[in-house]
């Protein structure tokens, strides 16, 4: 397939496909943006208003396309509509974009209401599940490959905050080897449920999130604020949830560690991996500290 293009070969290109499809458009995924054709500079309008939705697709295939460098497609079912999407890669003076290409195909779908509602309610099921941990409820490590990082250049040119807690249970090996493995998904589905009623946001600039980074890491996101309101949300909400987050059976009382980060300290300077690496040494430090603590008042003792 064809990826590279001339202005005029894109031209061309554009004008075939319109005499096919009901929406031709340039996108730039990761932040977004309608492209104009002919400057192929942002238009001021967000790719997903199409759609009348607020925030990125769960299943955005522009997004997917420019990460593969190839094509996706997908079937995008609303108010009653079916509408067919492809969204293919091209590079054209040194710039790479999508060029997305919509088809209402209600009409050509041969199906009833009844069928239609049911395929509707799949497709969003589905969509739901492709960013979403099955065992806790926040989102997972594909949503934040897929769907936040690459939103984070976007931070950067807005000057807009991005902070990050990295949070790691202590000893939950000790948990699944002691109580069993179902005590350790009830830990990890009471700890991430709580974080997830403070922080569930995905207005753009202003996130919120809680994401399943491993077996037992969370990732806490807020963009948006300063690093020193963060800290002291994480602080206090670290608080309560020791209160309420136990194993009940046994009374059994677990720890938490985390830590840190902020794109402040670098003058937002986005780089996820730095970011993550500073929250897990923040956290490990931390831990360490806690468990020297621990030790001396062990030997006091």
């Amino acid at each position: 397939m064809k990826k590279e293009f001339t202005r005029s070969e894109l031209d061309q290109l554009i004008s075939s496909m319109k005499d096919e499809y009901d929406v031709v458009r340039l996108v730039d995924p990761v932040d977004r943006k309608v492209l104009a054709e002919d400057s192929f500079q942002p238009t001021g309008e967000i790719c997903h208003s199409i759609w009348g939705k607020d925030e990125r697709c769960e299943n955005c295939t522009s997004l997917r396309a420019l990460q593969s460098m190839g094509v996706a497609y997908k079937l995008e079912m609303i108010d009653k509509k079916t509408f067919w999407v492809t969204s293919r890669f091209v590079w054209v003076d040194n710039q790479a974009m999508i060029l997305e290409m919509v088809q209402d195909t209600t009409g050509e779908l041969i199906m009833d209401s009844n069928q239609r509602d049911q395929i509707g309610k799949l497709i969003s099921s589905y969509n739901e599940m492709l960013i979403t941990d099955p065992l806790t409820g926040v989102y997972n490590r594909r949503f934040l490959d897929e769907h936040f990082v690459p939103s984070l250049q976007c931070c950067h040119e807005d000057n807009i905050t991005v902070n990050m807690a990295f949070i790691d249970m202590d000893g939950f090996k000790t948990i699944n080897d002691k109580y069993g493995h179902s005590a350790g998904d009830q830990v990890l589905r009471d700890a991430a449920g709580f974080w997830k009623l403070h922080f569930n946001d995905r207005e753009k600039g202003k996130e919120r999130l809680v994401i399943r980074y491993g077996g037992d890491e969370l990732i806490i996101i807020a963009c948006g604020i300063l690093k020193d309101d963060f800290k002291r949300q994480i602080d206090q909400y670290y608080r309560e949830m020791r209160k309420i987050c136990y194993l009940e059976d046994d009374q059994f009382d677990f720890d938490f560690s985390y830590g840190i980060a902020s794109s402040s300290t670098v003058n937002n300077q986005l780089m996820w991996e730095d970011l993550l690496k500073m929250a897990d040494k923040d956290m490990y430090e931390k831990k360490q500290q806690r468990h020297a603590t621990e030790n001396l008042q062990t030997v006091k003792i």
